[in-house]
């Protein structure tokens, strides 16, 4: 069985190894010939609500290499059509032995790397043998709250930073620090450690503003999600459909990158009476090249002769949420009666790999990573490390998740060097960025033939050509 407390027995499934790759989607290419494609048919291309990609087919010609031709179903001029990216990723899934559904990779109690693949519609897991370093392409990681960052994605994480930033103070931070882990232990949330944060010299504090600001944005967030009247989301859920656009008729979308946009265009065409404002320090580069920037103001932009129903609100970046007192949302000098945060994603762990981490940790292991790339220093992803009791497993991650290396894994230095050496990759003028779809399915292409040429580098920095 796999080795985590609560988890119980299931019969061996297989004791054939298998090589195996978790998450698609145009990461796909990258999977090792042969090997078992693990992946939820249901992805975000696949539950969209939008019609069109954010892109014309002159941004995504390149694709006829793998497979999709995008001037087959749209104009020059026009958006490709999201119907034939759905239709596309499924062929490239079924080119090999694939099912639908999830999975995790753990530790079994005969210190095996297994995955445990939970099968759409089966009542039990199905474990393997893992043959191989399996491939992961979890997609992008979840977007973030408001007022926090990257690296502090979580209350829990920014938590974390500022008790190891209080211990490593030393003495004079040794009682702060003891009352913190005591809020903690009692699974005290932002709140509670808020009220911690009352009764410590503010002098003391300074240094570590960071993860406290974090902290108090978590606890704004909360608030809001009982002081406001209406809905509180993530851009996210609206794209995908998990949330009505017509829970709202005014909304706000935070976020200047095409994520936002693409919540913006959610709400406009799902429901007809919305009106949205999207409040952001700037609307990003690549964003702003994109078709679906140019669709938008065209269609709703009254100074571009729309129909007034968007509007875009820049030079300063959204705070943490604020709720007015008749249980409106403020920011940018505007109040809605909806909020959709979509102001960038979390350097996290994909999930498909919790129980290795815990397995490693747990046992005084460690978790580490590298960087891969080709032999033309292009870069294929990261690769993790889950050491312990003289085991060495490995698993590398590509795709859009490989251009947020896990904060907890990798320094934020070279976090934001991996940023940086995407924007040059993928020049935003191009309207594209790194975690798009033709740049993913290049990047995929590029790994898969690394791995068949025996040519993928692994090390732990950026190569100096990309500084």
């Amino acid at each position: 069985m796999i080795t985590e407390p609560g988890d119980t027995f299931l019969p061996e499934n297989s004791r054939r190894p298998l090589s195996i790759m978790i998450g698609g989607g145009p990461a796909a290419l990258a999977r090792p010939a042969g090997a078992l494609l693990v992946d939820d048919r249901n992805g975000p291309f696949h539950r969209g609500v939008l019609a069109e990609l954010g892109h014309a087919p002159d941004q995504l010609r390149h694709l006829e290499s793998y497979g999709l031709n995008p001037y087959e179903y749209a104009a020059p001029g026009g958006r490709v059509p999201s119907m034939a990216v759905r239709s596309w990723l499924d062929r490239l899934a079924v080119s090999g032995p694939v099912i639908d559904g999830a999975a995790e990779l753990a530790v079994d109690q005969e210190r095996r790397l297994v995955a445990a693949i939970h099968r759409k519609g089966a009542a039990d897991r199905l474990i393997v043998d893992v043959d191989g370093i399996p491939t992961l392409a979890p997609g992008l990681p979840a977007q973030l709250v408001p007022g926090t960052g990257p690296a502090l994605y979580s209350f829990d994480r920014a938590a974390g930073v500022l008790l190891a930033e209080l211990v490593r103070m030393g003495p004079v931070a040794s009682g702060p620090a003891a009352a913190l882990v005591e809020v903690l232990d009692d699974r005290g949330g932002p709140a509670a450690v808020l009220a911690w944060l009352d009764r410590v010299d503010p002098e003391l504090l300074v240094p570590v503003s960071e993860p406290i600001d974090a902290i108090r944005a978590f606890a704004a967030f909360l608030r809001a999600t009982e002081d406001a009247g209406g809905p509180l989301c993530f851009g996210d859920e609206l794209v995908h459909g998990r949330l009505a656009v017509t829970a709202a008729d005014s909304w706000i979308v935070a976020g200047g990158g095409d994520h936002a946009l693409a919540a913006a265009e959610a709400a406009l065409t799902g429901n007809p009476a919305a009106r949205v404002t999207v409040v952001a320090g700037s609307i990003d580069t690549a964003a702003a090249n994109t078709a679906r920037y140019f669709d938008l103001r065209r269609r709703h932009v009254a100074d571009d002769g729309g129909d007034g129903r968007l509007e875009f609100r820049t030079g300063a970046e959204p705070g943490p949420i604020s709720v007015t007192d008749t249980g409106r949302y403020a920011e940018g000098g505007v109040e809605a009666d909806g909020y959709a945060a979509s102001i960038g994603r979390a350097r996290m762990l994909p999930r498909a790999v919790a129980k290795l981490a815990w397995w490693a940790r747990e046992r005084r292991g460690q978790v580490s990573g590298s960087l891969l790339f080709d032999s033309d220093r292009q870069y294929l992803g990261y690769r993790l490390h889950f050491a312990a009791e003289d085991l060495l497993h490995r698993v590398d991650v590509a795709g859009a998740a490989s251009w947020f290396p896990p904060a907890d894994v990798f320094p934020a230095e070279l976090a934001d060097q991996v940023e940086a050496m995407g924007r040059r990759a993928v020049p935003p003028e191009s309207g594209s960025t790194p975690t798009d779809l033709l740049a993913v399915a290049q990047q995929a292409a590029r790994l898969a033939a690394a791995r068949r040429r025996g040519t993928v580098r692994e090390t732990p920095a950026v190569p100096e050509g990309w500084l």
